[in-house]
């Protein structure tokens, strides 16, 4: 966006003078996502849980594909029983390893599935750690099936899977199994049509990005964010003292005992924005300055951020992209590994939040609550109203955005192979700021799509 566009002197209600951040605000931005990372990896119980929902995340998108290829079953068993085989890569666990052969065992054990389910669990025996025991048990479960008590022992440990298993006087028929079926294909065609629905939006989004292109060569788009309005330097400062409480508050919360994490995290979020005023500036300038305003009014905001998501999903596919083809290398490396190095690294990107899903309907409810109200509210104000205020005083828009971008995918769970994808979803989130300034564009765009991403979820997961 070019910078003749935009108003290069301070309004009158903004503070002559600015604060320039101290160096100590980039030190801590770009070593406390490293801290928290090395928490993740250094502390066991920190290791122990990331591995726990990274499984738990992993048996939920399994679920979502096993559907799938249950449906193709229906027609074709033998390719549904390849598809099943392309998904082993990503047994890694025990308890993925089970799901999978009970889903061989569930769509049939002729055409190669009880072969497959046999050789299955056979190799995730050989690795070291496996619960042999438990594999065995599986094995059996699949051949011959279980009786009640059985398969609610089973549940505690592959959760809805456990349903595909038949009875003793049954093997080969599960309980359920007309109900799952039915619900396969209600689930296929739903995504299905949330394909096209997204397609659709993705042309859409593309042509208004288009659009505003035209518009803005024209001279016609107009910008309502000021690089000019005081202050900027100083939330550097907020956003680093942000950055530094969920630092701080991650380590603590593994080191002592959880509470510190939300109790030092809330703290943080308080004390920097509050941190202005200890350095002279009105809760009124650093509002505005923020973007915590009403725009030209909260409704019309509202629905610049809902037709602002659709501008953002192309950049989103343009790092999804980036993202799949990261994917795809690692796991082209960890095919050839043969040591089977890498394995880890080519494992699906997901969001514990994903595995959460899997709890019940009061669970699914405060997550959405969590994803699409309290994180748009929080990451908005401060990755796009303190962070995105202080680098675009200094920068242009495409180095502010996509530093903001990065820092921002830095900070989320998915791995490092997201980044790329997240980095695309926060440049265009900052490209709503850079329209609107108000920060209800940006938060709104932001809770639909995680609103969307975990209404989704809990649909196909139900």
């Amino acid at each position: 966006m070019e910078e003749s566009s935009e108003t290069t002197q301070a309004p009158d209600d903004s503070p002559s003078l600015d604060r320039k951040a101290g160096a100590w605000a980039w030190m801590v931005i770009l070593l406390a996502p490293l801290l928290m990372i090395g928490a993740d990896r250094l502390i066991p119980a920190a290791e122990t849980e990331a591995t726990t929902q990274q499984d738990t995340s992993l048996l939920a998108l399994l679920q979502v594909q096993a559907r799938m290829v249950m449906v193709l079953a229906i027609s074709k068993p033998e390719e549904a029983h390849r598809q099943l085989g392309e998904l082993e890569r990503y047994a890694h666990s025990d308890e993925t390893a089970a799901a999978l052969a009970l889903t061989h065992g569930f769509i049939g054990l002729e055409n190669g599935g009880r072969e497959a389910a046999d050789l299955l669990l056979a190799k995730r025996a050989e690795t070291d750690g496996a619960d042999k025991a438990f594999l065995e048990e599986v094995r059996q479960v699949v051949l011959h099936g279980v009786d009640a008590e059985g398969r609610a022992r089973l549940h505690q440990r592959v959760g809805w899977f456990a349903k595909l298993a038949g009875t003793p006087t049954d093997p080969a028929k599960a309980p359920e199994g007309d109900q799952i079926r039915a619900s396969a294909m209600i689930q296929t065609l739903l995504i299905g049509l949330a394909g096209f629905g997204v397609v659709a939006a993705i042309f859409a989004g593309a042509a208004l990005l288009l659009l505003a292109e035209m518009r803005r060569n024209a001279g016609k788009l107009e910008l309502a964010f000021d690089r000019a309005r005081l202050p900027a330097g100083i939330f550097l400062e907020v956003f680093a003292i942000f950055l530094l409480g969920m630092a701080v508050g991650h380590v603590a919360g593994w080191l002592i005992h959880w509470s510190l994490q939300p109790v030092i995290s809330i703290g943080a979020m308080i004390g920097a924005l509050r941190w202005p005023k200890r350095h002279g500036y009105t809760w009124r300038e650093t509002r505005r300055a923020l973007g915590l305003h009403r725009g030209k009014g909260i409704f019309r905001e509202i629905g610049a951020g809902a037709l602002g998501y659709l501008t953002v999903l192309p950049m989103a596919v343009m790092g999804l992209a980036m993202t799949f083809a990261l994917i795809a290398i690692m796991q082209r490396l960890a095919t050839n590994d043969a040591a089977g190095a890498g394995e880890v690294m080519a494992e699906p990107v997901s969001h514990p939040a994903v595995g959460w899903m899997l709890g019940n309907w009061e669970v699914k409810v405060l997550v959405f609550l969590l994803a699409a109200v309290l994180a748009p509210l929080i990451e908005e104000t401060f990755f796009r109203g303190a962070f995105f205020r202080s680098l675009r005083s200094r920068f242009g828009f495409v180095a502010s955005a996509l530093l903001n971008g990065v820092i921002f995918a830095a900070l989320h769970p998915q791995g490092w192979m997201a980044i790329p994808a997240l980095t695309m979803m926060g440049f265009g989130f900052a490209s709503l700021r850079e329209w609107r300034d108000s920060l209800i564009a940006p938060m709104t765009a932001h809770a639909i799509n995680n609103g969307l991403l975990i209404g989704g979820l809990a649909l196909v997961l139900s």
